[in-house]
């Protein structure tokens, strides 16, 4: 028997999610759903009108109020009992997130109850937090407990005078605490690639939220500031501060082996948020880290005198430890997409690093010793395998984050010999994803991660474990990856590190981002001379992010392989596990700031309202009518959307782009005879990013007047059935590029921004 996609186990797994979360209006209502469910278990009589009811109970197992199991969910259990010391009165930390109701009053009271009940077993309270927002609400509490209190809450979470049963209690959690991964300073020389210096007048435009950059180290002096406001930067020694230095060098600097570039436009912000230790950077101690990021979020932008009021971008390379995205989104991911829709800051985020990788097994030989099919199918065949247990690591999982994947891929060729025992996954100039580098998908199956970037080339090691074979990546190795500042071995301000991984990424990415706003404001920019609103610059180079990427050779080669294992008739699901490990594929920086050779790059933004649209308008280069030549085009909107965790559909406007005007006559080629191409239509309705890709397959001549134009229809519909208000303006950035095959002896770049200047000046 078939079973649909979201019935279907993944290889390696062995239970399904099953378990549907509904909210009733009232207490009477879910009492007549239970009364339903009772008599469609006794096989009673079907009452009048509920044919639906039926058919529904057909699908179910059981059918019961919130409880233990939901509060304390398995994933949640399984890290807490691999934390938990044997000694029973050693203290673990654990959170409880009380639901967050409006109301304060009910709040409080359910604090109070589950904060008397922790200390009545012998726990303190070592941190709490109460934010309320319209939008966003989180109460929490950190709590010590001892390890024999703890043990007993996961063998008797039935207990009714335990800690699970707390009505008031919504989730129950290992401490969340933020981490990085490690890298290790190179133990020679000094960095030398260093072409520009920093303007010491340039406005803070991006934060790094991380732990503590060497800000005197010569390729950050004059670019970096520090702002010490979880008071963190005393507990962490020049020598370990090895992450943060990095990841700001490699957004003010790209890679030091081949740029150096200081950027002209920005200086960088730092926020610590983690302690810098040897084995890398850790969240603090008896601190819930979801406040901490509110608290540093909201002295940035939102008090009576903001620290950077000129910032539209954060870079948070930061994962939460053993938080893995499963179906619900985080607390901290919440935050970020409300902060997000709020405020108008694009977060890049790092899909997170996954080092315990499931077993390779009988996929070992093949990828060690074979070539050509045999290994592509042996690689293709693990990255699918494993995919299940390389989750999205929060809060990538956020909608209104730009969330960034790792390609194992050096800035440039290193030349790195081989050596016996240690492999990688592709081959010469082929384009993977790093096997650590988490997958998606994200809430709703939306497209995560939206991009990928270059994250160094990963070499691993196969090592017996347990009667069976895993993968172990190389941390320690200075033969491959991306060069950033780092504080030197001896503790000196001034050496250097090689890294791999998605913080590399996230890293080079919002390097990436930042150039596109300025390549936006310049004097030869399409905004040249404007000081846009940081939110306009936020949506603009998301926009321009997503719609310079590209599914490299390797994704089509992963498209024909799922094909293979689904079935040719099965294209929508294929390529929803392509966007699972690609995502809208490789971004190109060159095309955030520039059009293509062949080509030209439009953007806009706009502003609209619940069912409602807006028609941008490209003039078509009159040189392409009547030529018969490869073309494509692509369209990106990106937008915020306000999301509601309280409702089941937590994402609340959902937009997209037509290829018409609302007219009978609507062309659904683009008037040019353009086909669909890249991700599945329906995937792309998911996020708060729609990007589509089209291609002409055919050389089919197109035909048009002299001032034709492709008509781009906006259009705004509320994806929460009653969540979205009518009164809710979104704002939307645009990004479409049309691209020619070289064999065109016009320049269609010229023919369309001289269209735009006619239509000008007629003010149209």
């Amino acid at each position: 028997m078939d079973f649909p996609e979201q019935f279907t186990l993944p290889k390696g797994a062995s239970t399904l999610p099953r378990t549907l979360y509904c909210t009733m209006p009232t207490l009477e209502s879910y009492q007549q759903i239970l009364s339903l469910w009772n008599a469609y278990q006794k096989r009673a009589k079907r009452p009048d009108r509920a044919a639906p009811w039926w058919s529904m109970f057909d699908l179910l197992l059981e059918l019961r109020p919130w409880g233990s199991e939901d509060r304390l969910v398995e994933d949640a259990r399984r890290v807490i009992t691999d934390r938990l010391p044997l000694d029973d009165d050693q203290e673990v930390p654990v959170e409880f997130e009380i639901w967050p109701a409006v109301s304060g009053s009910r709040r409080s009271a359910w604090r109070t109850e589950t904060e008397s009940r922790i200390i009545a077993r012998g726990g303190q309270i070592l941190d709490r937090s109460s934010i309320s927002q319209p939008g966003f609400i989180y109460e929490a509490i950190l709590a010590g407990l001892p390890a024999g209190a703890v043990r007993h809450m996961l063998d008797s979470p039935e207990d009714l005078d335990g800690l699970v049963t707390i009505q008031g209690v919504q989730f129950i959690l290992p401490w969340t605490t933020g981490q990085t991964d490690r890298a290790i300073p190179e133990p020679r020389g000094t960095v030398s690639r260093l072409t520009s210096g920093f303007s010491v007048d340039a406005p803070i435009r991006a934060v790094l939220l991380d732990g503590t950059p060497v800000a005197a180290h010569p390729a950050l002096v004059g670019g970096v500031a520090i702002e010490d406001i979880h008071d963190l930067v005393r507990l962490s020694e020049v020598r370990h501060r090895t992450h943060a230095t990095s990841m700001a060098s490699l957004i003010l600097r790209g890679d030091l082996e081949v740029d150096g570039t200081g950027l002209q436009d920005t200086r960088l912000l730092c926020v610590p948020l983690l302690v810098d230790v040897k084995d890398g950077a850790w969240g603090p101690k008896q601190r819930l880290f979801v406040n901490m990021v509110h608290t540093a979020l909201s002295r940035l932008v939102r008090s009576d005198s903001p620290t950077a009021p000129d910032l539209f971008v954060c870079n948070l390379s930061v994962g939460i430890k053993d938080l893995r995205f499963a179906g619900r989104v985080s607390a901290l991911a919440r935050l970020l997409d409300w902060f997000a829709a709020k405020e108008g800051v694009l977060f890049v985020v790092s899909s997170g690093n996954v080092t315990d990788l499931p077993p390779i097994g009988k996929y070992a030989q093949a990828i060690e010793s074979a070539d050509g099919d045999d290994r592509r199918l042996a690689v293709h065949s693990y990255m699918s395998d494993s995919a299940y247990g390389r989750t999205l690591l929060s809060p990538a999982e956020a909608l209104n984050a730009l969330t960034v994947g790792a390609l194992s891929t050096n800035s440039k060729d290193l030349q790195v010999p081989r050596r016996t025992g240690i492999v990688t996954l592709e081959r010469g100039t082929e384009s993977l994803p790093q096997i650590t580098s988490a997958v998606g998908l994200g809430p709703q199956r939306a497209v995560k991660p939206d991009i990928l970037n270059l994250g160094g080339q990963q070499e691993l090691s196969f090592v017996p474990a347990g009667g069976d074979i895993v993968a172990r990546p190389l941390e320690e190795s200075q033969r491959t990856g991306i060069l950033g500042a780092a504080p030197a071995p001896d503790g000196a301000g001034d050496g250097r590190a090689r890294h791999r991984g998605t913080s590399v990424a996230a890293a080079l990415t919002t390097r990436a981002v930042l150039q596109a706003a300025e390549a936006l404001t310049r004097d030869d920019g399409p905004y040249a001379g404007q000081e846009l609103p940081r939110r306009h610059l936020a949506l603009m180079t998301r926009a321009l992010a997503v719609n310079s990427a590209r599914w490299p050779e390797e994704a089509l080669d992963v498209l024909e392989f799922q094909l293979a294992r689904f079935g040719n008739n099965q294209h929508s699901r294929a390529k929803a596990e392509v966007c699972r490990f690609f995502g809208y594929g490789a971004i190109n920086p060159d095309l955030m700031v520039q059009a293509p050779d062949h080509g030209a790059t439009l953007v806009g933004f706009g502003t609209v309202g619940k069912n409602q649209a807006r028609v941008f308008r490209m003039p078509l280069p009159a040189s392409l009518a009547g030529e018969k030549v490869g073309r494509s085009m692509r369209v990106t909107v990106a937008w915020f959307t306000p999301v509601n965790p309280a409702r089941a559909q937590y994402r609340l406007a959902a937009l997209e782009a037509t290829a018409d005007d609302g007219s009978a006559t609507a062309d659904s080629g683009w008037g040019l005879s353009l086909k669909p191409d890249g991700p599945d239509a329906n995937l792309i309705k998911r996020g708060s990013l729609w990007s589509r890709r089209l291609t002409s397959r055919t050389r089919v001549v197109p035909d048009y007047g002299s001032e034709a134009d492709i008509a781009v229809r906006i259009q705004c519909r509320d994806a929460s059935n009653g969540g979205l208000s009518s009164d809710e303006e979104i704002d939307f950035a645009i990004a479409v590029t049309l691209e020619v095959e070289a064999s065109l002896q016009y320049d269609i770049y010229d023919e369309i921004k001289a269209g735009i200047a006619v239509r000008l000046r007629r003010g149209e």
